[in-house]
């Protein structure tokens, strides 16, 4: 787990700080309790009963404060409350000490009052900071998103009318269906791509839609599509599945046996996508950009999602497999 999740958590993150300042506090009391003559138990019990009571103060500092005034930027609320907590402490402190027997250790107050003061306000202002940061990260994830999706939809557009332009040679009278079929799946993606997440049925639709549209352009082509999986909602990136789709068919049409074998496993929040399609090993006509791919591995980057991305060449066929875990579903 790392530092910036451990902060996250709001149990470890007081188990750390206040074990460190605990080893920070005995520290600093050590000589001042072994020239009374006391004893190293005595030392973890006595600091231990004064710095009770910090945990309860620096708890409270930060759900009741910090929280919903310094990172909320109530700033005038929060240097207000600041001083009414530092006060209290410090006279509730100057109180405590003595009740419980540690009236003579002065270092232990000093430390305390510090502690829930100045300590944990500069910390938290570097914390503010980093979460500024972060949004503004964020913020860029976000730009990158919407170009890297403005990208899918002139080289879907650009492979279509080169594919119209071989039709309208060679078969005139089906060019305004496909024309209709073009329209209907360029709707989607212009709708797809203004959406972080869709539903994973509307991608499954508009890829079926897709093969359909080549599968009538290439009657060669042979399709075997397989979708195994309930699917309860789970959401997915758009057109997560066009790169591959669109490299299968481009790549297969080639061949004189040209064939996808379409694979789709759902189970729980997790899928595998499978595509294998029939490939020459030699000789190919065609050079990929590799726009596609790269712009896929790229928004699974951007996403953060849990995945898995692998290409495999065997004898005249060429697999790609797709695994990504714990999507996230519209309900969620």
């Amino acid at each position: 787990m790392t530092i910036a999740k451990i902060y996250q958590n709001f149990i470890l993150r007081n188990i750390l700080v206040n074990t460190l300042v605990y080893l920070v506090i005995i520290a600093c009391v050590y000589d001042e309790i072994k020239a009374e003559g006391h004893d190293i138990n005595y030392m973890f019990g006595k600091i231990a009963l004064g710095y009770f009571p910090c945990i309860i103060w620096i708890t409270c500092f930060n759900v009741c404060i910090i929280r919903p005034f310094l990172f909320r930027k109530k700033l005038k609320h929060f240097f207000l409350l600041l001083l009414i907590y530092w006060t209290a402490f410090f006279f509730f402190m100057d109180w405590f000490f003595p009740f419980v027997g540690l009236g003579n250790l002065k270092t232990l107050q000093i430390l305390s009052l510090i502690i829930n003061g100045t300590f944990f306000y500069f910390v938290h202002i570097v914390i503010t900071k980093k979460i500024t940061q972060a949004d503004k990260d964020i913020m860029n994830f976000k730009s990158e998103l919407s170009f890297l999706k403005q990208q899918l939809n002139p080289h879907f557009l650009l492979n279509a009318m080169n594919n119209l332009y071989g039709e309208a040679l060679a078969e005139p009278d089906k060019v305004p269906d496909r024309i209709l079929n073009l329209s209907d799946m360029l709707r989607y993606q212009i709708e797809a791509s203004k959406k972080d997440y869709v539903l994973i049925e509307e991608e499954i639709a508009f890829v079926e839609k897709y093969i359909e549209y080549y599968t009538f352009r290439n009657e060669r082509l042979s399709v075997t599509q397989n979708i195994e999986g309930i699917h309860n909602g789970i959401e997915i990136p758009p057109l997560f599945f066009l790169p591959l789709v669109e490299n299968a068919v481009k790549f297969s049409a080639e061949t004189a046996q040209p064939f996808i074998n379409l694979d789709l496993k759902i189970k729980n929040r997790n899928l595998t996508f499978t595509i294998k399609n029939s490939y020459l090993d030699s000789g190919s006509r065609l050079s990929s950009t590799g726009i596609g791919i790269e712009n896929l591995k790229r928004r699974l980057e951007v996403y953060g999602l849990k995945h898995d991305l692998c290409c495999r060449k065997e004898k005249n066929a060429f697999t790609v497999k797709l695994s990504i875990w714990h999507l996230p579903t519209a309900v969620s």
